[in-house]
């Protein structure tokens, strides 16, 4: 490399060199990469009384070895060098995570386009010649350092991201654009069974498919999700259950990435299983004695044991409505507890949506008549048809219409209307009764609490809206309450439609939680 004389750096002697603002803060480090020995120890001469600490190779071979283990801040690259190209030496240090960024001057005595470009597209940064005025030399040097500078700073932030991720105790995983792992948590890396090296060349798509999680679940997760989805997975052989909430973020500042917090609820379903059937066991074991009091009462009623005078027989039916009322409020207390369990299958078909409602309304006219209600329907946009449980959407159906009886005045009125709403159809039971204050409303859908003031003169434990809303969540649909005290409630909710041609008997599992039921 036929540096001479006339072109020799000058050393600065203002405050404005780079060398005197450098010693005070880390000395920078360049490798000169050169199999002229005369030109490497001349610019170690001068760059050293620029303040650099200088580092030489003479070949290509060396010149790598010596990049990735000094690190340093520049290379100042010849491009024709024996036995291993400039070029190749160029893509080699472009290829390791930890050279990759290191700038590359690359030095050449040929001034053809076409080898300039050759040199950029391998890794080079700039591509200068040897014949550059020593100036522009070293402010090229200046100017690379300013980015190297800006380059370490974000790797530094970087690293403190990775540590940071590395002491979470939740499993936290961060994707870039690509859907590349950017940034992982140890504990992500434990619950998955993933190495750390593989999990960094493998995409969160490539992960999640090979423990059996659907593309459809995928495909959604990767859209973004606030509510938590529920993955099945295997791992190790054995099946575990995850929810994943993701969120888009991020990692510089137009660089779009996504964060996925998972959350292991294998064990917590376990548990839920086991308090269900727990539940499901003390349930049987009081069924059965009541079933057999109210066979014998049924019995002393019908005479059975003889005649029965006035008073007998009163007492008898308060006994008989008393097992009865014990008897609803443990199917309710099941109802919410298998819900809760997620242990419900909805058994879907195409149902009828007007001939559910007019056999609810069937088994509550005695009740309304007694009350002196009067029962209305409108179902003026047509008979509607749709994808539910026939059984599940009647027990929605008489939980909202017995209320509407019981929260209503004598001769009140109730109303019951239908409709569709693009591929849902909207049910909607109103009643003219004591309405439901702000208050109340909040804590409506909350299990085991009741509305104040009239509410409370009627008895119940408040488990009904609640099991109303998470069959209703569990078809996919949704509830909405609108009430004004002293002026009546809608309680409105939805259900998908079932359009001609959708598949039959599709099962689907309830599991909702609790937010806002009366």
């Amino acid at each position: 490399m036929p540096i001479t004389a006339q072109t020799r750096f000058r050393a600065r002697k203002s405050a404005q060199g780079t060398g005197r603002g450098m010693e005070s803060e880390r000395r920078r480090s360049i490798l000169v990469i050169d199999d002229s020995r005369p030109v490497c120890q001349y610019l170690k001469m001068v760059l050293e009384k620029r303040g650099y600490d200088v580092h030489l190779a003479f070949d290509g071979e060396t010149g790598v070895r010596s990049a990735m283990e000094l690190l340093p801040d520049l290379v100042l690259l010849d491009k024709e060098l024996p036995g291993m190209h400039g070029f190749a030496v160029s893509r080699v240090l472009r290829r390791y995570q930890e050279t990759s960024f290191i700038p590359i001057l690359m030095i050449s005595s040929d001034n053809i386009s076409s080898e300039r470009v050759l040199g950029l597209e391998m890794g080079a940064d700039d591509y200068i010649s040897k014949r550059i005025p020593a100036e522009e030399l070293d402010s090229k040097i200046r100017a690379f350092m300013r980015i190297k500078d800006l380059q370490d700073k974000v790797l530094r932030e970087r690293d403190k991201l990775s540590q940071f991720f590395k002491l979470l105790h939740e499993p936290i995983v961060i994707c870039d654009s690509c859907d590349r792992v950017s940034q992982a948590s140890q504990a992500f890396l434990n619950l998955f069974q993933i190495p750390r090296e593989i999990a960094e060349f493998r995409t969160l798509k490539e992960i999640l498919h090979a423990l059996g999680v659907a593309e459809e679940e995928i495909r959604v997760l990767r859209q973004g999700t606030r509510e938590g989805r529920r993955l099945n997975l295997k791992l190790g052989g054995e099946d575990r259950v995850v929810t994943a909430v993701a969120t888009p973020m991020q990692l510089g500042e137009s660089e779009p990435a996504l964060a996925i917090v998972f959350n292991d609820i294998t064990q917590q379903i376990a548990d839920e299983r086991m308090k269900a059937d727990f539940y499901s066991m003390i349930a049987h074991d009081l069924r059965s004695p009541l079933s057999v009091i109210r066979g014998y009462v049924t019995l002393l009623v019908g005479g059975r044991a003889g005649p029965l005078n006035e008073v007998q027989s009163e007492f008898l039916s308060g006994v008989e409505t008393k097992i009865m009322e014990i008897s609803s409020l443990l199917n309710d207390f099941l109802d919410i507890n298998k819900i809760d369990a997620g242990f419900v299958n909805l058994n879907r078909e195409a149902m009828p949506l007007e001939t559910v409602v007019e056999d609810a309304l069937r088994d509550l006219a005695l009740f309304a008549g007694s009350r002196g209600i009067s029962v209305s329907t409108d179902y003026s946009e047509g008979p509607l048809t749709v994808d539910g449980d026939p059984l599940r959407v009647k027990q929605i159906l008489l939980n909202l219409l017995s209320n509407a009886i019981k929260y209503n005045s004598d001769n009140g009125w109730v109303r019951v209307t239908s409709r569709r709403e693009g591929t849902l159809a909207v049910v909607e039971v109103s009643d003219g009764g004591v309405g439901i204050s702000a208050e109340d409303l909040a804590e409506l859908f909350k299990p085991y609490r009741r509305a104040g003031s009239a509410q409370r003169q009627i008895k119940g434990v408040g488990l009904g809206l609640v099991i109303v809303k998470k069959l209703v969540e569990a078809h996919g649909g949704s509830m909405r309450v609108v009430s004004q005290p002293g002026e009546g409630s809608t309680f409105s909710f939805t259900l998908p439609l079932r359009e001609a041609g959708q598949g039959e008997g599709r099962e689907g599992a309830a599991r909702a939680e609790p937010s806002v039921a009366r």
